[in-house]
């Protein structure tokens, strides 16, 4: 190991220690981009972290709908299924599967308009239709559906993958918006970070 260069306390920098071959990435990345330190190498690296990092405490906190994203294969799947959904155990749970991800879960179909939603305590997904448009379709019905529901539905979480693929379904739309007068969490899951307006992003990086 070996010091990464620093400066004196008056400048509010300190000396500190790094592997050799992290101290070879850091002079890589300094060369090509030009900055004058190391020390502004590494502050330009935490500025672009997320702000915002998904855990489970943070998603479930409150009863505001937040959006859950993460770029393609960052483990957005993987922190519901595997961090999330366990703690949900004893509480019902929806997840609108939209790409078959959730096999473990029993596949509710159109069963969903005859569920006791007050009554019930299990977790259970929907997979929309692969044609887009019939899907949509779908969605707009089974929110409008879950809307006139909303009385006995507040102990639910509803997890909705890709979700940016209804953000123009209205009656999903105006759920997710009104969801925390409705069910205990709303989760919109999407790559995209700004595809839902106004509401909190929480970011999952599972490396």
């Amino acid at each position: 190991m070996i010091f990464l260069e620093g400066q004196n306390e008056h400048d509010k920098t300190t000396h500190t220690r790094v592997l050799k071959d992290d101290l070879a990435k850091l002079m890589s990345i300094k060369k090509g981009t030009g900055f004058k330190s190391l020390a502004w190498v590494i502050h330009n690296l935490l500025e672009q972290q997320p702000k915002n990092i998904a855990t489970v405490e943070a998603v479930m906190n409150g009863n505001v709908p937040i959006v859950l994203t993460g770029r393609p294969l960052s483990g957005k799947t993987s922190f519901i299924k595997q961090r999330l959904l366990p703690t949900l155990i004893e509480n019902p749970v929806l997840v609108v599967d939209s790409w078959g991800e959730y096999k473990e879960l029993r596949n509710i179909g159109y069963d969903i308009y005859g569920l006791d939603f007050a009554n019930f305590s299990d977790h259970i997904r929907f997979v929309p239709n692969s044609q887009s448009k019939v899907a949509e379709t779908e969605i707009e019905s089974i929110f409008a559906h879950l809307d006139m529901k909303r009385n006995a539905m507040s102990k639910w979480t509803i997890i909705v993958e890709e979700a940016h693929t209804y953000k123009n379904v209205p009656a999903f739309a105006k759920f997710l918006y009104g969801s925390r007068h409705v069910v205990r969490k709303m989760i919109a899951v999407t790559p995209q970070t700004n595809a839902f307006e106004g509401l909190e992003v929480l970011t999952v990086d599972c490396k």
